[in-house]
């Protein structure tokens, strides 16, 4: 069902609220007779209950418990475990936040008219200005677990409605246990929902031990809030199927709240507080596209950086080595066979040989700048900043090593196991270089390291470059000597 169409229904508080109001004006007003006052009650919630059928029960007491109305009138249901009892409801258990706009949202209960599971609002009912009980109405909670079930929030998502004093109210994957259960010591509401209005966390969950992305955001002029979340694992899952699919869970979750907050502005509030709320959501979208973009920069297979993010800080570290006039080393290394690998044990096989071999290069990566990635294919390379040939030979010689030492069987492959070849390419670079020079020159050393045998590495290196004074004298002596 799509949400413009929708979400209206997840507005129940702020429709039973109105109606709280309604009741006890009509309550209020002193010169109707017990008859009237009781007609037009029947006929106030008649109506609403056709124009908002989350509504699910509702009870008029006075400040010694009993009741003075109750709608729908039928017979009370009896013995369902956890049903409060009509004498509780007229006390008012009042929180800071319910205090300030009068209305009360209390955990959810089984209503003692109807049976159901609600979620009961209260306010409190005056005679003469002075406390006269309550007045108290259940929205119903099957009408919110539609809502949460009819939104895509991946295999093990969840969504959260709590009330801002630290009680869930509701949760998918729903249980019966979450019911009223405080978050008060829990990381999303101690750390965040309970000190900012919105924001973004990454927790792992006390409730399954998931570790999620979390969106949070109040309701404004209610003591409510609403968290959506995604698990860290679905979205690494295949970062090019997931970036689209999770645009699509993210845009959900965020025309939810959006739509939600633009519905309560419209009524209690200016067109102009509602553009500038869905200003902020967008603010918050973009910061979390930012945070996706970090994540399409990682090989999905493998888990280290890919060609995209090994470009960007090349250029870089061409850039730093240049003004320092430092030796700046890149290795290729290609794995020998790999076809024949392939062919002999499948290609889940060898990704998983790929992974081992990721693994050896992450283990090589020792100080700050130093960055190991996928170049594509069976192709991976080594970005060294500050680091001459021969300390660059030798920790391409120590990869090599490292994937000799996991002995992964190759019967394509002299010596019967998985070996691979490096070619290194060290300069100091000029400001006119590219990074596709220093790649061209890994790519001649590594296609030597072929042609000799494989398993094997091979050096190419380009002169430091000539200072112009150097260079003048040089040509000028030749000249001279004609």
């Amino acid at each position: 069902m799509p949400f413009k169409d929708n979400a209206w229904r997840f507005c129940g508080e702020y429709s039973a609220d109105l109606l709280i109001q309604e009741i006890a004006e009509l309550e209020g007003n002193r010169s109707l007779p017990q008859a009237e006052l009781q007609r037009l009650l029947q006929d106030l919630l008649t109506r609403q209950s056709r124009l908002f059928p989350e509504l699910d029960s509702l009870l008029v007491i006075d400040d010694q418990g009993r009741i003075l109305h109750r709608w729908p009138s039928q017979p009370a249901p009896t013995g369902l475990p956890g049903m409060e009892p009509a004498a509780a409801m007229a006390r008012m258990q009042a929180g800071p936040e319910g205090r300030s706009s009068g209305l009360l949202i209390g955990t959810p209960v089984i209503s003692s008219v109807t049976g159901h599971w609600v979620i009961p609002l209260t306010r409190q009912r005056l005679r003469q200005g002075k406390p006269a009980g309550t007045i108290r109405v259940g929205v119903s909670l099957d009408h919110f677990m539609r809502l949460f079930n009819e939104i895509n929030i991946g295999k093990q998502g969840s969504l959260v409605l709590a009330s801002t004093d630290g009680n869930m109210l509701l949760r998918r994957p729903y249980s019966a246990e979450f019911l009223g259960k405080s978050m008060a010591e829990l990381p999303l509401y101690r750390d965040h929902a309970r000190q900012h209005r919105s924001g973004w966390a990454v927790i792992q969950s006390a409730q399954d031990g998931v570790l999620r992305l979390n969106y949070f955001t109040r309701v404004p002029d209610y003591p409510l809030f609403v968290t959506a979340a995604l698990a860290h694992e679905d979205m690494l899952a295949d970062w090019r199927e997931a970036q689209r699919a999770q645009l699509m869970v993210i845009v959900a979750a965020g025309l939810l709240v959006g739509l939600l907050t633009a519905y309560l502005l419209r009524v209690v509030r200016m067109r102009d507080r509602a553009e500038e709320e869905i200003e902020k959501k967008n603010l918050s979208l973009k910061l979390l596209t930012e945070n996706l973009r970090a994540q399409a920069m990682l090989d999905g297979m493998t888990g280290i950086p890919n060609r995209r993010y090994l470009d960007e800080q090349l250029q870089q570290a061409m850039q730093n080595a240049s003004r320092s006039k430092s030796a700046l080393s890149l290795v290729m290394f290609d794995v020998d066979y790999f076809k024949k690998y392939n062919d002999l044990y499948g290609h889940i096989q060898g990704d998983y040989c790929l992974q081992d071999i990721a693994r050896v290069l992450r283990a090589v990566q020792r100080r700050h700048g130093d960055l190991a990635a996928r170049y594509g294919g069976e192709e991976f390379a080594l970005l060294l900043p500050d680091t001459d040939l021969g300390a660059a030979h030798r920790i391409a010689q120590k990869v090599l090593d490292g994937v000799r030492a996991l002995e992964i069987p190759h019967e394509g492959n002299a010596g019967g196991v998985v070996t691979i070849s490096a070619g290194v390419m060290t300069c100091v670079p000029r400001p006119d270089m590219r990074i596709e020079d220093l790649f061209a020159g890994a790519d001649r050393a590594l296609y030597r390291a072929k042609d000799n045998g494989r398993n094997r590495v091979e050096d190419c290196q380009l002169p430091r470059p000539v200072k112009a004074a150097a260079a003048g004298s040089t040509a000028a002596s030749s000249g001279n000597g004609g």
